[in-house]
């Protein structure tokens, strides 16, 4: 043990094994990386198959679609049908474009629009121009042995490409044109592969490298010089303290273990941490006390609308993404008291100044003296709570009118009731059925029926106020509410109005189009003080309406039926 201390030569051992274990490391990182090319390649190349894969299917089940005869888009010599060409009344010349021909088309244009090689082969084709290359050829082949997909890094022209493939699967629908050729449902009869250029992802993991790279070499550094530096000291404490060698040397063996185990525990520490941020799919950064950002990751980037990390460390982020105090959702106030909050209701703004619903959690650091920043992990939310806007919109409004449906209806006429019971309003409800509307369904169609009720739902709401609600019970049912009324008589008035307007005639198609109304009005609290008693007398005044001779109203009254207006003559 003294020969090495003794001799600076031996010191170059612990080096060259330092430097091995640093480089091995830096080896993996890099592999890791380049892996990720490749998943996020297959990523997009799995969703554009999907997406054409999506749109044969539905060809197939459409039994094709015809478009305009072009040069872009000629008849196809391979589809054999008797309508493959079909002219319309007006001249216009129409080809017929089956799965395939579809496919090779919105392929041209996506490679137009975006440089996405879309390719439609078989082992067996019948366009020559579907040949599958020796790469398709291969894939093919193993689909037929039970391979779900293949995609595959490959040098095409001095340049790195992901080539993805994934089977096409027979469905029921495409018998209709596969079954002359032996296919049976479930049989593979080919398959579409996407070609993309590496280049943007790779682009894009590159400061990933470049940080890897730099991580490394500060490590390998550090650690150099500390050996360096403690082989020195030994050198010294052995040159000074002969008599006392065998203690001296028990010393050092064990400093060093400590110190190697501290540094090894600590880069292992910060590449998990970084590998970790790096490849998550949510956006996070870190804050300090201050609010100033102190560690952003790629995603979060990438959300933001930002373009380097360097440009938001350091800067107020809180104060740069919440537009307005409403959407901060409490932000600011959990950093300053150092607790945690989760929220699924925040917007933050971009770069540009565009927002998007995101989902947070915002966790605080612990330091010696409470706490020390925090942590935020973010995710963009935007098609989920659009996804829930329209659910909740087809769920209360009638697809065909646009008007409240039976759900909203009994849901607001109960509020309504509640606050007029608080308030001591009346509320007028008005049933509304039209008269000799079956007799244009019968003569015109289902088409002029629907139009005549589109026209209803719009003539009602013109004669309402926007304080009113206006709803489609079924068929060619409406109801009406009316609040803040400052009489009871104010109801038939407006009842008149409605009737008045709903006799008018309707255009459709060169066709004069006429119906009347029948209303029935009910009065809150006069003929009930539930929604459904309410419903239930404004339902049986259109009755009497109808029996007094149609294109009128009636008033419930407590069962007289009480009158106060006739249609101009």
């Amino acid at each position: 043990m003294n020969q090495f201390l003794l001799d600076r030569r031996y010191w170059l051992v612990p080096l060259a094994l330092w430097s091995a274990i640093v480089v091995a490391s830096l080896g993996w990182n890099l592999f890791v990386i380049q892996r990720q090319v490749l998943e996020l390649s297959t990523s997009q190349g799995r969703e554009v198959f999907h997406m054409m894969d999506a749109m044969r299917l539905w060809n197939a089940r459409h039994g094709g679609v015809y478009a305009k005869l072009t040069e872009e888009t000629p008849s196809n010599p391979y589809l054999e049908a008797l309508d493959r060409d079909v002219e319309t009344r007006n001249g216009v010349r129409l080809t017929l474009l089956n799965p395939a021909y579809m496919t090779r088309q919105v392929a041209a244009t996506v490679s137009e629009l975006t440089g996405v090689l879309v390719h439609m082969t078989s082992l067996k084709p019948i366009n020559p121009g579907n040949r599958a290359d020796p790469w398709e050829t291969a894939a093919l082949q193993e689909f037929e042995r039970g391979t779900k997909d293949k995609a595959e890094l490959v040098e095409m022209a001095g340049r790195t490409y992901a080539r993805f493939m994934a089977p096409l699967v027979t469905r029921q629908a495409c018998l209709d044109c596969h079954a002359k050729q032996g296919y049976k449902v479930g049989d593979i009869r080919g398959g579409i592969s996407v070609t993309l250029d590496t280049a943007p992802f790779a682009d894009a993991l590159r400061l990933q490298k470049r940080n890897s790279v730099l991580v490394h070499l500060v490590g390998w550094l550090l650690v150099a010089v500390l050996t360096l530096f403690a082989l020195a000291r030994w050198r010294e404490q052995v040159l000074a303290l002969g008599r006392a060698k065998d203690e001296q040397e028990a010393l050092v063996e064990l400093r060093t273990g400590e110190l190697r185990r501290e540094v090894v525990e600590r880069r292992q520490a910060e590449t998990r941490l970084r590998l970790l941020m790096d490849a998550s799919g949510n956006g996070i950064f870190g804050l300090a006390t201050n609010g100033a950002c102190t560690f952003i990751n790629p995603v979060a980037l990438r959300l933001l609308g930002l373009a380097q990390a360097e440009a938001m460390l350091g800067r107020p982020i809180l104060d740069l993404i919440t537009p307005d105090t409403a959407h901060d959702q409490g932000l600011h106030e959990a950093l300053r008291q150092g607790r945690s909050l989760h929220s699924d209701d925040c917007v933050f703004a971009r770069e540009d100044g565009s927002t998007f619903h995101v989902e947070i959690r915002l966790d605080p650091i612990d330091g010696d003296d409470g706490a020390a920043g925090a942590v935020v992990n973010f995710a963009d939310i935007t098609q989920r709570k659009a996804a829930e806007a329209s659910i909740w919109h087809q769920a209360n409004y009638d697809a065909l009118t646009g008007l409240a449906n039976r759900r909203l209806l009994s849901h607001r006429l109960d509020q309504m009731i509640t606050d007029a019971r608080r308030s001591r309003e009346i509320i007028a409800l008005l049933f509304v059925d039209l008269d000799g509307f079956k007799a244009v369904n019968d003569a015109y169609g289902h088409e002029a029926g629907d139009y005549v009720l589109r026209e209803t739902a719009l003539r009602l709401q013109a004669g309402t106020r926007e304080s009113d609600l206006v709803a489609r019970l079924a068929g060619d049912e409406f109801l009406v509410v009316l609040r803040y009324l400052a009489s009871r008589e104010h109801a038939g008035a407006v009842a008149g109005k409605l009737i008045e307007l709903l006799a008018k005639p309707c255009l459709f198609k060169g066709h004069e189009l006429r119906v009347s109304a029948s209303l029935g009005i009910g009065i809150y609290p006069d003929d009930g003080v539930q929604a459904d008693e309410l419903v239930k007398s404004a339902d049986l005044a259109m009755y009497r309406a109808k029996q007094a001779g149609k294109n009128t109203y009636r008033y419930y009254a407590g069962g007289r039926y009480l009158d106060c207006w006739q249609p101009a003559s």
